[in-house]
């Protein structure tokens, strides 16, 4: 009898960092207490008061921007920026400004001219020469977005987010070598790089040889500046987990939980570490104990999504060595109807059947 036990893929690759600058805090706005949004409405009120009192002067109007922007009012924001550039079209931060807003609302095209707006009125503009980068990452033209990241870089060789983003760049390219050396760079010119190190980690954990241990220093580093973040937890226990450590593993798939109870890959990890750890030399108590846990596991991943096709098929193949063949097709046949091209529940179930 075979058994087909499915890999955990690694979902996070080097590289796929997310902008938080993309997240605005509109979703949080109805947590707010009366007494907060007493006291928004007031500043409101005096934002607009400035307005009415200047009413020749764009500062009124990028303040209220800044401020629509912190509420998540990201069209009225939109409004006062364009306001600001149509009153005072020489002043390159307004253009700026403008170039950011878009790019968070992934505007490339036209974020891209304001941006080259911003610098052809101050050559100095180093965000703006980063944010160009950041569009051509995106595109992708790495070539492009290179040129910009050092453009920066001329300006204020300190400036810690360029290196960051050619660590990017250079990894999405697939130099690996040049990606490490600019991740560590931009941990050199800002310590709690939170996000260089998550980068870093994934790199590592990569590796061939001795060099792969060093991951679980950057996401222990990763950690020590984010203690909850669920992205390091994940890494690292995957990271642990490749590596045999099953019991530290498990242990940052629990962090997790205990910090998002719906979490599903977590419980999907933790079940396949009870199918790694399992033996089948071990006693039938000993080993239905084991299988029992990784089903629960299993079962906990697909009551929070009802997709899953790998914790279908796993959990079949717990319900197959614990001799339970009727609810092993079960599995795999549901598997197979979420995929019908999946091939792992496709072999058991014909083995099962043969």
């Amino acid at each position: 009898m075979k058994y087909f036990l499915y890999s955990f893929v690694l979902i996070f690759f080097g590289g796929c960092y997310v902008d938080n600058d993309n997240v605005t805090k509109k979703n949080i706005i109805g947590n707010l207490s009366d007494e907060t949004i007493l006291s928004e409405r007031q500043n409101m009120e005096l934002l607009n008061k400035e307005i009415r009192e200047n009413p020749d002067s764009p500062n009124g109007y990028f303040i209220r921007y800044k401020h629509y922007l912190d509420i998540g009012e990201i069209q009225k924001a939109r409004e006062d920026i364009n306001m600001c550039i149509n009153m005072s079209p020489e002043t390159p931060i307004f253009y700026q400004e403008k170039a950011k807003l878009l790019y968070n609302l992934a505007e490339f095209d036209n974020c891209e001219q304001y941006a080259l707006k911003s610098i052809e009125l101050d050559s100095s503009a180093k965000e703006s020469h980063l944010l160009l980068g950041k569009i051509y990452l995106a595109i992708p033209n790495y070539g492009m977005a290179m040129d910009q990241f050092n453009a920066a870089l001329r300006i204020d060789k300190f400036y810690h987010e360029p290196y960051f983003y050619k660590g990017l760049t250079y990894t999405r390219a697939g130099d690996t070598v040049n990606a490490v050396s600019s991740f560590i760079t931009a941990t050199e010119q800002f310590s709690d790089y939170y996000e260089a190190y998550v980068e870093l980690g994934i790199l590592y954990s990569n590796h061939e040889g001795a060099d792969r241990n060093r991951a679980l220093l950057y996401f222990d580093n990763a950690l020590q500046i984010e203690p909850n973040s669920i992205e390091a937890l994940l890494a690292k226990g995957i990271y642990l987990q490749n590596n045999q450590n099953l019991e530290l593993a498990d242990s940052c798939y629990n962090q997790i939980l205990n910090l998002q109870s719906d979490f599903e890959v977590a419980y999907y990890n933790k079940g396949y570490i009870h199918l790694l750890s399992y033996q089948n030399n071990w006693n039938v108590e000993k080993r239905d104990s084991v299988l029992t846990l990784a089903i629960e596991d299993f079962t906990s991943a697909l009551n929070i999504n009802s997709q899953y096709v790998q914790s279908y098929h796993n959990r079949g193949v717990c319900h197959e060595l614990m001799g339970d063949v009727l609810s092993a097709k079960v599995d795999y046949s549901t598997a197979l109807k979420i995929d019908p091209f999946f091939a792992l529940s496709e072999n058991a179930l014909k083995s099962l059947n043969n």
